[in-house]
């Protein structure tokens, strides 16, 4: 009898019940680590930046005079040719400094002092011009040696973060027991590829901005 009820006919059998266990997210391809690498290395220029300030705001140094004579001749930068290799030389040796730093373990500290001396160099040449050369000066550094400058350093700054994930991944494996298996592979191979993006980036930047400093220089000369 009791066979009987418990199997009526038309009834489906109950359906075994899904697993719980479901596969792990996919981590993102830029974690956390690579912006927060960003924002402390901003920070490290920023640290170098008001230092510089301070030690050339009397501009009686001999360095700083030599700076401020060097970029206040307009002749410098008058030509379009060597002005646009210098760009580039300067953006190829900067982005594969980071691009090596990516491959130490300790690549953030070198990434640190990097950009902590970039922004002691800017504010020692800005306050060294300005007294020497006052503010027409200082305006005409911007145009043909800053701005430059500035949009190289958001280049490194952009390749920096991923450097900091493959040198964080070398880190781990040295002193840490080991990165999770592939994350190595993946954060060299995408520090690669950034790395020549960067440098299409900063070819096509140094073609455009060397043009405009030249057409300055020669306006004001």
């Amino acid at each position: 009898m009791r066979a009987a009820t418990s199997a009526r006919p038309g009834r489906l059998p109950p359906r075994p019940a899904a697993s719980s266990a479901r596969k792990p997210p996919r981590p993102p391809r830029e974690g956390r680590g690579a912006g927060a690498a960003r924002l402390l290395l901003a920070a490290a220029l920023l640290a170098g930046y008001l230092p510089g300030l301070w030690a050339g705001r009397s501009g009686q140094t001999g360095l700083g005079q030599q700076l401020a004579a060097y970029y206040g001749r307009a002749e410098q930068f008058s030509a379009w040719g060597p002005l646009c290799l210098d760009q580039l030389a300067a953006a190829f040796l900067q982005l594969f400094f980071v691009l090596l730093c990516g491959f130490f373990a300790a690549g953030p500290v070198l990434l640190g002092l990097f950009f902590a001396a970039k922004g002691l160099f800017w504010g020692f040449c800005a306050a060294n011009i300005l007294q020497q050369n006052g503010a027409a000066g200082l305006l005409l550094y911007w145009v043909w040696a800053y701005l430059p400058a500035l949009c190289l350093f958001f280049l490194c700054l952009w390749l920096a973060g991923y450097a900091a994930q493959l040198s964080g991944g070398l880190f781990q494996s040295v002193f840490g027991g080991g990165a999770p298996r592939g994350q190595l592979h993946a954060a060299a191979r995408r520090l690669g590829v950034r790395f020549g993006v960067a440098l299409l980036c900063a070819g096509l930047l140094s073609v455009v901005l060397s043009a405009l400093g030249a057409f300055a220089a020669r306006w004001v000369g």
